[in-house]
């Protein structure tokens, strides 16, 4: 809810801030428009005006010089050049160097005329050449002109209707005053050639009709008060009736078959009287409305830049007002879903830990545990009594469960401690007939094959036994690391096969040897299961940082990455019983090597060997080692056990027993046999074999004596069938049953 409100409020008041923004960022922009057309404006009017008039009155004088190339002449157009320079030059300096980058607006008409100005040197020395025809050479003029009439008139699309209309009346007077010029060039040339063309009379015609149309049409009708009495004044002047006079007389003159004006009339006599005055009154308007038109422009560009603040400032204020009082409504609704996330949040924080002491066997009472709600009546009642009563009766069914765990563990354990110590009396019964039988290695054979069964199964119940929680303490001295991997290789199905690399001094405390015991014999069951039966399996050490690596090697196919991740996420993180029962998976080595190595800290992981297996690394940490013991028999290897005679096949087919038991050989002279100890606590098969220690010293290394180290059976020739051909056919029972005895042999 709070976020919603939050989101209802964010997006009004966003909403809002757009709104303003984008009204005042349009009316900024436009005044800011305004303002450049304004700046530019004074470029294109005042800075301008002085290149307009000299470009025009340079034009009228180089058409006079053109058609009358007199010194007179030549000495005027060269005072006329030297007056449009220095407009050329204001005009590159007010525009090139004065105005701001960010003022110059519409720019390229700017660099346009730029452009035209770059060829005015060429021009006027064709002209002094007289080099090509005339009407080119003013031609440059009229383009000019032309070039920044555009640029007025560019300049006249201002982003404010007033001022556009405004800016229409001031292009019309350039026209117009453009259109005039055109006219007293085509009449100054015309009288000094004595004659007018066809082409001339055709453009003093169209300059005149151009004339009337920008003063019916554009200028007149948008003319400001001011300026246009000013206008009304110059067209109703006795030099504006004469200049009308003079255009009637030069349009109606009579030409001749060719369209050429041979005689004159002799109103031109009239026009320079005419055209002085009206060309000083009509550049005065322009001024006066150049002028005019800028100073609206940075009027209105003054006035929406004011209403613009105005309208952020007072739109800002109510936007505050309404964003206080959205946040005054969602903190009344807040503060109470704060209080009940309060109380949600202390809850969840407690339930972990009260539960926790629930597995453990604590009481708890729910009702001073957990936090109790505010008593407030509002809507929020309901929801806060919903809440603790749930959560009570979370801890209720926990409290239920781990009474039911509890119970079921100390069941399994009892069960578990039972079926151990049946096991444990077998093995011990196991180990009295080995004494019993040590005269017959086929007897023992059987039995120590029987004993490496039993010590597995109860292997698997001291696991059961630990998972389930009970204590065992079964060892009360330290044990070296060989000697606890020589253990373990006893309880597995092929103790033969393991080869103990363990050399290092290295010392398990009593109240770990047990538990790390049960996880190097399964690792060791899982590598001898996975590796061919003719391999071995290479358990070494390695000296680390943190303790001490065992390494146990196999000679298998090893394990997909994948398969090898999932393994290693086990151990690293041992799953539930729960998960365990859902993936209803028999396999439970994994399962409980991870909890062994958890409960003693100790670090399992799975990688693929070298030879393509999978090699198993089991990090002991330095707090389960100990110093060695002042007296402690040294571990040997156990050697292997002695393989029994294997049977004969009958003729038909089936095992028949030996002809007779095998026989120790004698003892060698001057030396003492070594008898057989008795069964140690482990219910090892492989610690049966071991030498017994003698008081104060440690047992003697035994000797190898040439052909004595071999079963008896084996150093025997092998017997053989009366009438046993070697070459001759074989049934295929004969074979069975000969492959089958050598097996179990």
């Amino acid at each position: 809810m709070r976020a919603r409100l939050v989101v209802v409020a964010t997006v009004a008041v966003t909403a809002l801030v757009v709104l303003v923004a984008v009204n005042a960022v349009r009316d900024w922009e436009q005044q800011a428009a305004l303002r450049a057309d304004s700046a530019t404006g004074e470029v294109g009017g005042e800075a301008s005006l002085p290149l307009f008039v000299g470009a025009q009155a340079e034009r009228q004088l180089t058409a006079v010089y053109l058609a009358d190339p007199t010194k007179a002449n030549r000495a005027v157009l060269e005072k006329q050049r030297a007056i449009t320079d220095k407009g050329i030059a204001s005009f590159r300096h007010l525009s090139g160097s004065e105005l701001e980058a960010s003022e110059r607006h519409k720019w390229e008409y700017v660099v346009r005329v730029y452009d035209k100005l770059d060829a005015l040197g060429e021009i006027r020395q064709r002209a002094d050449t007289r080099g090509g025809p005339a009407v080119e050479v003013t031609g440059y003029y009229s383009e000019l002109l032309v070039t920044m009439i555009e640029f007025y008139q560019a300049l006249s699309a201002m982003d404010d209707a007033q001022l556009t209309a405004e800016t229409r009346a001031l292009v019309g007077l350039f026209w117009a005053s453009e259109g005039l010029s055109q006219q007293d060039m085509l009449i100054a040339q015309a009288r000094a050639e004595g004659r007018m063309s066809t082409g001339e009379r055709a453009a003093f015609a169209e300059a005149y009709g151009a004339q009337r149309v920008m003063y019916e049409r554009w200028i007149a009708p948008y003319l400001p008060a001011k300026d246009k009495a000013a206008y009304e004044r110059i067209v109703t002047s006795d030099a504006w009736k004469t200049k009308m006079a003079v255009e009637e007389a030069l349009i109606a003159a009579p030409a001749g078959d060719d369209g050429v004006v041979e005689e004159l009339p002799q109103e031109l006599d009239r026009w320079d009287g005419a055209y002085g005055p009206l060309a000083q009154q009509l550049g005065a308007l322009n001024l006066a409305r150049t002028q005019g038109l800028l100073a609206h422009g940075y009027e209105r560009a003054d006035k929406i830049r004011d209403q613009v603040v105005w309208q952020v400032v007072g739109s800002l204020s109510a936007v505050v007002l309404i964003a206080a009082l959205i946040v005054w409504i969602i903190r009344s609704v807040t503060r109470r879903l704060r209080a009940m996330q309060s109380l949600a949040e202390d809850t969840a924080e407690r339930l972990p830990e009260l539960v926790g002491r629930l597995q453990q066997g604590h009481h708890v009472d729910a009702a001073k545990e957990i936090p109790q709600p505010s008593g407030r009546r509002d809507e929020f009642t309901g929801v806060e009594q919903g809440l603790t009563t749930a959560l009570a009766m979370t801890i209720e069914m926990a409290a239920r469960q781990a009474a039911d765990r509890r119970g079921f563990s100390d069941f399994v354990a009892a069960t578990t401690a039972r079926a151990l110590n049946l096991v444990n009396a077998q093995l011990d019964t196991l180990s009295t007939l080995e004494l019993k039988y040590q005269q017959e290695p086929a007897v023992v054979g059987d039995l120590i094959d029987v004993d490496h069964r039993g010590s597995q199964a109860r292997r698997h119940l001291d696991n059961l036994l630990s998972l389930a929680g009970a204590v065992q303490q079964t060892y009360t001295e330290p044990k070296s690391l060989a000697a606890l991997v020589q253990d373990a290789a006893a309880e597995t199905h092929a103790p033969t096969r393991v080869k103990n690399k363990i050399s290092a001094n290295v010392w398990i405390g009593p109240g770990a040897v047990n538990d790390v015991l049960h996880v190097v014999s399964a690792l060791l069951d899982n590598a001898l299961a996975f590796s061919p039966p003719d391999a071995d399996v290479r358990v070494s050490h390695v000296r680390a940082v943190n303790g001490t690596a065992v390494e146990i090697e196999d000679r298998g196919k090893g394990m997909t990455p994948e398969a090898y991740a999932r393994a290693n996420g086990i151990l690293s993180n041992p799953p539930t019983f729960e998960t365990i029962a859902r993936k209803r998976d028999g396999r439970l080595g994994l399962f409980v090597v991870a909890n062994l190595a958890r409960r003693h800290h100790l670090l399992v992981s799975l990688r693929r060997s070298d030879y393509g297996g999978t090699t198993a690394v089991v990090l002991l940490p330095h707090t389960l080692q100990c110093p060695q013991p002042t007296r402690c028999p040294t571990p040997v290897v156990a050697s292997a056990a002695r393989p029994a005679q294997p049977l004969r096949a009958t003729p038909s087919g089936q095992p028949a027993p030996a002809q007779q038991l095998p026989r120790r050989l004698p003892t060698p002279s001057g030396e003492q046999r070594t008898p057989l100890p008795v069964r140690t606590n482990t219910g090892s098969a492989a610690a049966a074999t071991r030498p017994a220690p003698e008081a104060g010293d440690a047992p003697r290394l035994p000797k190898r004596r040439p052909q004595t180290h071999m079963a008896p059976q084996l150093a025997e020739p092998a017997p053989t069938r009366p009438g046993y051909d070697p070459a001759g056919d074989r049934s295929p029972e004969e074979v069975a049953a000969t492959w089958g005895s050598w097996q179990r042999s």
